[in-house]
């Protein structure tokens, strides 16, 4: 038989194994055709004048880093048009959240299972299957099951803008889960932001001395500067009180941040180097 005319010469066996993650991770995020993801204050603190903690969503996640990244990537992945619905296997969602580095992939994938059954019970997701893929579609970011919208204007609400270098850069790995909570509350912030810690837990139901470590471990990756002054206060011994003020660097500084959101008008790009 002449090999020219057999069908399977030439074709390659189909790998063993899976790709790479950013492999994988770098076309879902360029399919958004931005370089962050906006997430509605809602998430992150609940109205002044709440009885109580102002505390939200996030404080509910407080203590699951991996809830929180699944949660961050879905929104990221989801949000950027109608129907606000991210589809992919759960193979692939296990292996972006990482869920299979402590574990087998089957063990992996029974994590990811719980993770998503979490999001549910906190409203902030919807699940449905269709066929053999399972959607999850985005909800309100403050936990109320009402419907995700879009941010897009001030009469939206106020928003913060999540860099994809979260991901392209590997913070989703590296930061403690303190960090992460500190820095998407220092991203809802502006530059100069104050947060004593005896009211972390009021204003954002984050413990005291998870506040602490968060905003220390920023500091102490130059993600983050530190200033003090000292101000009057009356319940000072000396009547005065040292008073500390954060500021975002790096790559989620408001310039970063700014160029993000400038790279997202055009033809989003993700390299070794970030977004171009």
């Amino acid at each position: 038989m002449n090999t020219a005319t057999r069908p399977d010469v030439g074709v390659k066996a189909a790998p063993t194994g899976r790709p790479p993650r950013r492999d994988l991770l770098i076309p879902m995020l360029e399919g958004t055709k931005r370089a962050f993801a906006p997430i509605r204050r809602g998430f992150i603190q609940k109205p002044r004048g709440t009885d109580g903690s102002r505390g939200a969503s996030l404080a509910l996640l407080a203590r699951d880093s991996f809830a929180l990244d699944a949660y961050l990537l879905i929104h990221a992945l989801a949000s950027s048009s109608e129907p606000y619905i991210a589809a992919y296997p759960a193979a692939t969602w296990v292996q972006l959240v990482r869920l299979d580095e402590a574990a087998t992939f089957e063990a992996g994938k029974s994590r990811w299972s719980k993770v998503v059954t979490k999001l549910v019970s906190l409203h902030l997701i919807e699940r449905e299957r269709k066929g053999n893929e399972m959607q999850y579609r985005l909800l309100h970011e403050a936990g109320t099951g009402d419907e995700y919208t879009r941010p897009k204007k001030a009469s939206d609400g106020h928003w913060l803008r999540l860099p994809y270098s979260y991901w392209l850069e590997d913070f989703d790995a590296t930061l403690s889960h303190p960090e992460k909570l500190m820095l998407l509350i220092a991203l809802d912030q502006p530059d100069g932001f104050p947060l004593p810690f005896n009211q972390s837990a009021n204003w954002y139901g984050v413990s005291e001395s998870t506040a602490r470590r968060g905003l220390r471990g920023l500091e102490v990756r130059d993600l983050l500067t530190k200033t003090s002054s000292f101000v009057p206060s009356p319940r000072s011994p000396n009547g005065w009180a040292e008073e500390f003020r954060y500021t975002l660097q790096g790559p989620f500084s408001k310039k970063a941040v700014e160029d993000a959101q400038a790279a997202s008008r055009k033809k989003v790009r993700f390299t070794e180097a970030g977004a171009s």
